[in-house]
């Protein structure tokens, strides 16, 4: 405002913006299964908040068995955990996570890479709980007594704090204006059973399985979950400075340059060796990488947590393993015990980090490097675990369960700056090639964070996306 002639310093000083929420209801059922998709529209010729969508429903986990001996229970899952792909529309085009059908993966990773306990407490609307106890507000997780015990577990889910275009145009809100870009839906793909931490006892549990591959015995009905009555909420912009119409006029009158809008945007793949695993990426503006090792039983529906000791459901159990498949495990005696790692990303002629990563346990270093340039105040669950019958922090349980690989390759996104310092695949499809060792029958997850734009031509009138 200091920069401004008085006379429109004071009058720009009076233009108020005034906010509401609006109810959103899906297309046709407002229920939904799993591997089952809805779509919610959201307001039409409005200037919408998309960071501000939440959505929200009732969850009903069933088919649970109450028996002292014999039992099978779940936790009420991480909300994002449940959809296995979260998919944006702008004017019919797909904008946002078209290339992705592992949201859940990708988000958990994030989640233990960047947030801590107290991160979790304040999303209990959420269920975030389940991220670091063995329990949810119903009952304990790993004993299931016959007195008093749950055969079905209901809660109330509202979920914020979507990837993709809801994180967008280089402010705190991302606000878009669907008169100009186009109508808004977005389409959600509820995810499998697996995305459900289940423990069980005595004949629920298959004959002779390992420990760390337990699964509910052939007999045994599968655990599962269905939502109801959804509802999406969005704040609008009801009430706009008369600037940002004459702005946006003038522009459009120009008939001389483009309006970007930049978000994120997100592509992965799953791949069944790490051994120089690739991922095809499109973008002229590539953030960073997500890379994940996956559990053998990560896909299994009947999966239940492998030991006592086990925090996450098999598909969120990132383990660090050598070149046969064996988890690391660290040994106070030996400090080379965690030594011998050959991790390394390679994007054209550059690899990253420039030196092969040759301990395991720096990898914790590079996220928290990659995520918060090793600030004082930065949090995580990279050490966070469950021993005995409580939380408890050691360098095992990154090996063993959280072992979350960032690697940024600019100095801050994008989509948050709105200055585009990320690796540009120059319109190709770029491979990325991945180094870093699975588990025993087990698969990599590979996640490209992205910075996209919509581009609005002046001149044509049209709508496209930059990937």
């Amino acid at each position: 405002m200091e920069v401004l002639p008085p006379s429109l310093s004071y009058s720009a000083s009076k233009q108020a913006l005034r906010m509401n929420r609006f109810q959103c209801r899906p297309t046709g059922a407002d229920d939904a299964t799993p591997g089952s998709t809805f779509r919610i529209n959201l307001p039409s010729k409005s200037l919408v908040n998309l960071s501000s969508f939440n959505l929200c429903f009732n969850l009903e986990l069933s088919t649970l068995v109450a028996d002292n001996a014999n039992f099978t229970n779940a936790k009420l899952p991480f909300a994002h955990k449940l959809f296995s792909a979260v998919r944006v529309y702008v004017g019919g085009q797909l904008v946002s996570g078209g290339l992705s059908n592992h949201y859940d993966l990708l988000y958990t990773g994030l989640v233990k890479a960047s947030a801590g306990e107290d991160w979790c407490r304040s999303r209990y609307n959420d269920h975030a709980r389940e991220l670091i106890e063995n329990s949810d507000e119903i009952n304990g997780f790993e004993a299931n007594t016959a007195a008093g015990a749950i055969t079905v577990k209901r809660a109330y889910y509202c979920i914020s704090d979507f990837l993709g275009i809801f994180r967008g145009n280089g402010t705190g809100r991302s606000i878009i204006d669907t008169s100009l870009w186009g109508d808004v839906s977005i389409e959600f793909t509820m995810n499998t059973n697996a995305c459900i931490a289940k423990n069980a006892g005595g004949t629920a549990i298959l004959a002779g399985a390992a420990a760390n591959s337990r699964a509910l015995a052939a007999g045994i009905a599968d655990i599962t979950y269905k939502i109801q009555d959804i509802e999406g909420y969005v704040e609008c912009i009801t009430q706009t400075t008369p600037l940002y119409i004459k702005l946006i006029t003038m522009l459009l009158d120009s008939k001389e340059q483009q309006i970007r809008f930049p978000y994120q945007n997100f592509v992965t793949g799953v791949v069944s060796s790490g051994k120089n695993a690739r991922l095809q990426v499109n973008s002229g503006c590539i953030d960073s990488m997500v890379v994940l090792p996956l559990h053998s039983n990560f896909n299994n529906g009947r999966s239940l947590i492998g030991v006592a000791d086990d925090l996450s459901a098999q598909r969120y159990k990132f383990t660090a393993c050598d070149a046969a498949g064996a988890v690391i495990t660290v040994s106070n005696a030996n400090f080379t015990s965690t030594q011998g790692s050959n991790i390394q990303i390679q994007i054209g002629s550059d690899t990253f980090p420039k030196v092969p990563v040759n301990n395991y346990l720096q990898v914790s270093d590079i996220t928290n490097n990659s995520l918060f340039s090793n600030s004082l105040y930065s949090q995580n669950l990279l050490f966070n675990g469950w021993t005995g019958a409580a939380s408890s922090y050691s360098r095992q349980k990154f090996l063993s369960e959280n072992f979350v690989w960032v690697q940024s390759f600019s100095d801050g996104e994008g989509w948050a700056s709105k200055i585009l310092t990320g690796i540009d695949s120059a319109s190709q499809n770029l491979d990325v090639i991945v180094n870093a060792n699975t588990p025993t029958g087990g698969s990599l997850f590979i996640g490209a964070m992205l910075t996209s734009l919509l581009v609005f031509d002046t001149r044509t009138g049209q709508v496209s996306v930059v990937q």
